[in-house]
């Protein structure tokens, strides 16, 4: 296939987080006298919008506003960030994409802000032509600046691949019209990952031999 673009999620695909994201949640849940979840549960039901899965916690929105329990799993998450690291064959991957002549961007739910700070942190900047966050820390959906980023491409939609680990970044594939394929090992499980019907992946340099 001959693929001229690729677009990489970071949480999940880039940067190996869900483990961290399981401890901060699991803290904001001691706190309330509620019980923990395995990494499992975790990547059972983890999805977007992140709200949804809040309600399957079993959090009460009403009473714990959404609002309120973002800016506490941020600032804890934050207060921790440096502690992810990059997936084993991710400098790697992406320093050959690059060298290919492909051109590459980061599509996230993340903020913005901290996007950068991290990616910048862990010496990718250059590899990446942009960063494309989220303008909150409410992590609802990534498909509006899909849509924008793929409308500014000169490449006809089957030469773009999408790379995520969650079943939102197939739906985003889906809305912009990219083809996607799948990395295990994030933040939801090989199973729910393989409902989507697209190649699911089990290491980075799977992604290099797709690319040919």
């Amino acid at each position: 296939m001959a693929y001229r673009h690729v677009i990489w999620d970071w949480n999940g695909t880039l940067l190996d987080d869900a483990w961290l994201c399981l401890e901060v949640m699991n803290g904001l849940m001691d706190r309330r006298a509620m019980q923990p979840v395995t990494a499992e549960f975790y990547q059972r039901e983890f999805g977007f919008p992140v709200i949804d899965y809040y309600r399957k916690l079993g959090f009460d929105l009403e009473r714990d506003p959404f609002d309120r329990i973002s800016h506490e799993f941020i600032g804890a998450y934050n207060r921790r960030r440096l502690e992810c690291q990059l997936f084993p064959q991710v400098r790697a991957t992406v320093e050959a994409v690059h060298t290919r002549g492909l051109g590459q961007v980061i599509l996230s739910a993340h903020e913005q802000r901290t996007l950068a700070e991290l990616v910048g942190l862990l010496g990718l900047s250059a590899y990446f032509s942009q960063l494309i966050g989220l303008d909150n820390i409410y992590a609802a959906s990534k498909a509006a600046n899909g849509r924008a980023h793929m409308a500014s491409l000169p490449h006809a939609p089957h030469e773009v691949l999408l790379v995520g680990d969650t079943t939102h970044d197939y739906e985003v594939a889906c809305e912009i019209g990219a083809d996607c394929v799948l990395l295990e090992g994030g933040h939801q499980s090989r199973a729910r990952l393989e409902a989507c019907g697209v190649p699911v992946l089990g290491s980075h340099a799977e992604v290099l031999e797709l690319l040919g």
